[in-house]
């Protein structure tokens, strides 16, 4: 059962489809050690959400004061649960759902003009792959012309032996590890880290 760990919907329960193989959404030690890590940075942010799934860390980010979350979920049904727990919380002014493929450029389009925090939870299966590892860098690269100023990237990845991932324009990475997955956090250039 998933729920909101903090803030406005602290405890509200999420909807979440009945086959947990569909998403593999964060745990409550990995999404909270994440958003520690951020303490402070979605008070008034604008967020986006890429593979937002049922709105794990959309939600999270608007529940801890993020003035605006765009989260981009592609699965049809996973998307009606997405729009449903934002429905059901009533926080539909602050965040908005767009079906959409998280590596497309409607998802970047989606947030326009500009954000703080970008989230990134792709599916362990594709970026298990060499080639959707790619695909996912370098939606994570495009992300960079969102941002005016400070801010943050954070990328949920299987922990493997490979260093790290680099992204042109952003300063990082951090890892944090939990278990057999890691949150990769990168941030603008000439910006003190989330460690500092």
């Amino acid at each position: 059962m998933l729920h909101v760990l903090a803030g406005e919907f602290k405890s509200r329960i999420l909807q979440t489809p009945h086959d947990d193989s569909v998403t593999r959404p964060m745990g409550s030690r990995t999404k909270e050690g994440l958003f520690n890590v951020l303490r402070g940075w979605f008070e008034g942010a604008r967020v986006l959400d890429l593979f937002a799934g049922v709105g794990t860390l959309g939600i999270e980010a608007v529940s801890r004061g993020a003035s605006k979350v765009f989260m981009v979920e592609k699965d049809r049904k996973i998307f009606a649960l997405l729009r449903d727990n934002i429905e059901s919380l009533g926080c539909g002014d602050r965040a908005i759902a767009v079906q959409a493929d998280a590596l497309g450029e409607a998802a970047i389009m989606a947030a326009e003009p500009e954000v703080n925090v970008v989230l990134m939870d792709p599916p362990f299966a594709l970026v298990e792959t060499e080639e959707g590892l790619k695909e996912v860098l370098d939606q994570a690269a495009r992300t960079r012309a969102l941002f005016l100023g400070k801010g943050f990237l954070v990328i949920r990845l299987p922990k493997v032996s490979d260093p790290p991932p680099t992204i042109a324009g952003f300063d990082g990475p951090e890892i944090r590890e939990y278990g057999n997955q890691q949150n990769v956090l990168l941030y603008m250039p000439h910006f003190e880290s989330a460690s500092a």
